[in-house]
């Protein structure tokens, strides 16, 4: 006589789901330890692109550009230089102000901190920059992005 039956026991069955659980278990606490540095890239390309854009709007605009931030708000705001009047600052804004805190925003990054700014880079139509030195922090994760007088962008 010939058994023909064929599947799983019981013990491979729960051992199989053991293997499974502790693969989960392991994979989401790695995917948690992620997510911080993912939230700062996200903050710090953002950045990046803004001090690139401000740039090339100062030379393709003929006028100067400043990136004016304010660390205890989380965010910055790119302004013109003023037409009118005997200083070129308060600007005009253009575009959105960038808050990573504000959740309502486009630019929400939870936990991100602005730490600290040297001072707020002004682009000349001929591209260069009154340099600064800018921090990001989260959850003990940390970026310097180093704005040269030259215009050129440095993460590190």
């Amino acid at each position: 006589m010939i058994n023909n039956q064929s599947g799983f026991t019981i013990l491979e069955s729960v051992t199989a789901l053991f293997i499974l659980g502790l693969l989960l278990a392991i994979s989401g606490y790695g995917f948690n330890q992620v997510i911080p540095r993912l939230r700062l890239e996200g903050a710090v390309q953002t950045l990046v692109s803004d001090l690139r854009s401000a740039r090339m709007k100062a030379i393709g605009r003929n006028c100067y550009y400043r990136i004016q931030f304010f660390p205890d708000q989380e965010g910055y705001v790119i302004e013109r230089a003023s037409e009118s009047g005997p200083s070129r600052w308060p600007g005009q804004p253009e575009g959105l102000a960038r808050q990573f805190s504000n959740p309502a925003g486009p630019y929400y990054q939870p936990r991100v901190d602005l730490v600290s700014s040297s001072r707020d880079p002004v682009f000349s139509p001929r591209g260069t920059a009154l340099g600064t030195t800018l921090v990001l922090r989260h959850t003990g994760l940390q970026k310097v992005i180093t704005l040269s007088s030259q215009g050129r962008v440095k993460v590190e």
